[in-house]
């Protein structure tokens, strides 16, 4: 029988855009190792500031990212095409790994729903994988919300793909939030396989006042990527809220393009401070009165832990749709109050932001801690095979 304390996992991650991909995965990862799995993150995307991989072993790729937010092309950090040969390179990289490692489970995230531009990759991984003598526990791990209006050729390439290919699919969400069948076609077919592990959410410590970012209002754009629209507003918005002259924070992310950063940073009123990311956007949001943002998945999460006063703006650009979706859930709950993109304005969001000021910081029940679950349903699984 084999070492069941030390199950060896090797973990696919690529982020192609945004960067949420690559923090709820890390988070995931480390509650891996903390349960006593031997975990190699295979990294594929650029190198990502302030991303915690303690105790991970990081095997990582040649960098690519995607050329634009239709992910339509793959280009290397400086922005040249990522050619035919360059994958080809990459494949070999990726599958050179693999085999090093001999894993006892193989977990890709977002594929095979998400990711389909890595497919001169990942199909021959998964080809070494299942066809091994040492076949390993195949594990798709992917949000709680997927990207609606996909084409029915890639649907049906996905189920087709779990059906054959995957043991299990682990949702990062809760059933009570959302399902998964309420966003993705056809998981009808897969319902056996799909497990639900709760939303995987930072542990937060309780901080005091001297500790904490004094920022009335924080407007962070995760990554930033998508995020200088927002930036914009809010930048003029700070004179027009009534409740809120002064003490603003716009936190752009480590993805804006420098130009735009710069450009942001003209002119900044006075009362405002400009910065590319805050060491702890969690604890500032913690200590601040309201907090702007975009509403992907790993903001919302930090929300959800911080328990602030919330203003989420989706993104919607390209064929986005899951932040919008995420967004409109939260204002159900009464979590957030939301601005559709089409509606932002400085205006706008000043009045909403003195709105959200006055609103009661909504509590929830939903599930969040979604790492230990997953590292708990794993171990579970990799046990029940190996008894």
């Amino acid at each position: 029988m084999k070492d069941q304390n030390s199950p060896v996992v090797f973990f696919y991650v690529q982020h192609l855009l945004g960067i949420g991909h690559a923090f709820r995965a890390a988070r995931v990862a480390r509650a891996l190792t903390q349960s006593g799995f031997k975990v190699h993150l295979i990294w594929g995307g650029t190198t990502v500031s302030n991303l915690d991989l303690t105790g991970l072993e990081v095997k990582r790729l040649t960098p690519v990212r995607a050329g634009n937010a239709e992910f339509s092309e793959l280009v290397h950090e400086d922005g040249r095409t990522f050619t035919d040969q360059d994958k080809n390179f990459r494949k070999e990289q990726l599958i050179s790994h693999y085999r090093e490692v001999d894993p006892d489970i193989l977990i890709t995230e977002a594929f095979p729903f998400g990711r389909r531009q890595m497919r001169f990759e990942l199909l021959p991984l998964l080809e070494a994988a299942t066809s091994s003598s040492k076949k390993p526990l195949v594990v798709s791990s992917i949000r709680d919300i997927m990207q609606e209006g996909r084409r029915e050729k890639a649907v049906r390439e996905s189920l087709d793909a779990v059906h054959d290919r995957f043991d299990l699919v682990l949702v990062h969400g809760d059933p009570s939030l959302v399902r998964i069948e309420d966003t993705l076609q056809g998981a009808g077919e897969i319902l056996a396989k799909i497990r639900y592990t709760g939303l995987v959410t930072p542990h937060i410590a309780p901080i005091g006042k001297a500790e904490a970012e004094q920022v009335d209002v924080l407007v962070s754009a995760g990554g930033g990527a998508v995020g200088f629209q927002l930036m914009e507003a809010a930048k003029s918005a700070m004179a027009f809220s009534k409740k809120f002259p002064r003490n603003w924070c716009l936190s752009a992310g480590t993805e804006l393009p420098e130009t735009d950063f710069q450009k942001l940073c003209e002119d900044c009123p006075t009362g405002m401070r400009i910065v590319r990311f805050l060491p702890d956007t969690l604890q500032a949001m913690q200590a601040c009165k309201v907090s702007v943002s975009r509403s992907g998945y790993n903001t919302v999460a930090d929300l959800l832990r911080a328990k602030c006063a919330a203003v989420l703006v989706p993104f919607t650009g390209g064929r986005e749709t899951e932040q919008l979706k995420r967004a409109e859930l939260m204002a159900a709950k009464g979590v957030a109050l939301m601005i559709h993109p089409d509606e932002l304005s400085p205006q706008k969001l000043a009045e909403t932001v003195d709105q959200a000021s006055e609103t009661d910081r909504a509590k929830t029940s939903l599930q969040l801690n979604g790492a230990i679950r997953s590292a708990e349903i794993l171990l579970a699984e990799f046990q029940l095979r190996n008894s």
